[in-house]
């Protein structure tokens, strides 16, 4: 077993092809920031376990370009080579142009499309092996990299944020070993840009019995006959939720809802229940929706089951302490 020292690295560098001698700053930032969440994505995904940095090296003279070095701190023999695997499959991911006119236009050729980048990540893999001495990588690694959304949403916003700038002529991404010798290299031309932009797959989202905590901002003490009904609103606290990177709910996020615990209707109706400015329920809800691009749209948030009712004290930013502590003190009622 040799001893992993700091050469056990690799750098890719991001070519920006540009024709004057400056670029946009925001362009810069967020394709670099972009392609470093795509590092730390897949080295996570791959290599749960181990702990790797990523450096920005300074560019080259009169040059733009962006050199990222991802080091790997593990000393273990079973994981050397692993900054190849990760910047193989980053670069894979990056470079990896489906069947764009086809997968637009028909939702049935996304399961063979997903299955082709499979394989060529694979095809990546197998052909880097010599250079960094590769163990095998399980299949369902490679396949929970292909379809991951974040990976796509980051991707994504590299070509967009590219295609943006009408500055940006093309963009090569390279590959390097710790004895600076190519690995990988690709250049997209501008013109190719769109199509390196991957569509992201709409489906619908539900999650049911969550446990959490909302403060009432406007009760609705009467419903109309027909139709959904009008929304409650009121602040969510709770841990954030999340799925495959997107923002569900987060704690202290202002929401409309539907109150569905029969009993509480019941009080309401029978008006054995009044509400005041901080009101607090503890609360157990669903939540549905559809995915669309990365992005929950069309939330619904239905709660089941009031478990109680001002009976917990709800920790509020500092920014809301004061705010909350005049009206208790005023105790100002709704109704």
């Amino acid at each position: 077993m040799r001893e992993l020292k700091i050469e056990d690295f690799i750098t890719i560098e991001s070519h920006f092809g540009i024709s004057d001698n400056l670029i946009r700053a925001n362009t810069r930032n967020k394709c670099s920031e972009n392609l470093v969440v795509m590092i730390q994505e897949i080295a996570g995904i791959l290599y749960p376990n181990e702990d790797f940095d990523i450096y920005l090296l300074p560019s080259e003279p009169g040059s733009y370009r962006d050199i990222i070095k991802l080091v790997n701190k593990n000393k273990s023999r079973i994981t050397i080579g692993a900054v190849g695997v990760v910047g193989t499959l980053v670069l894979g991911c990056l470079t990896y142009k489906d069947m764009h006119e086809a997968h637009l236009n028909n939702k049935k050729v996304w399961p063979v499309d997903n299955t082709i980048k499979c394989l060529e990540l694979k095809k990546l893999l197998e052909d880097s092996n010599e250079d960094y001495n590769i163990e095998n990588i399980p299949e369902e690694k490679i396949s929970e990299v292909c379809g991951n959304l974040d990976l796509k949403k980051r991707k994504n916003n590299f070509y967009n944020t590219l295609n943006g700038d009408s500055m940006i002529k093309n963009n090569e991404t390279v590959l390097k070993n710790a004895k600076e010798q190519l690995v990988f290299s690709k250049k997209v031309e501008r013109d190719d840009f769109p199509k390196y932009i991957e569509p992201i797959p709409d489906q619908k989202y539900s999650q049911k019995n969550i446990e959490g905590f909302v403060e009432l901002i406007s009760p609705v003490v009467k419903q109309k006959k027909e139709g959904k009904g009008i929304a409650w609103k009121g602040t969510y606290y709770g841990e954030d939720i999340v799925f495959e990177s997107i923002f569900i709910l987060k704690n202290e996020e202002d929401m409309d809802f539907y109150m569905q615990d029969p009993d509480f209707k019941s009080q309401i109706y029978n008006k054995e229940r009044s509400f005041t400015i901080g009101d607090n329920m503890k609360i157990i809800f669903d939540i549905t929706g559809e995915l669309k691009g990365g992005v929950l749209q069309n939330r619904s948030i239905y709660i089941k089951e009031v478990k109680s009712y001002n009976e917990d004290i709800i920790p509020h930013k500092l920014r809301h302490t004061k705010s909350f502590e005049d009206v208790s003190d005023k105790q100002e009622s709704l109704f």
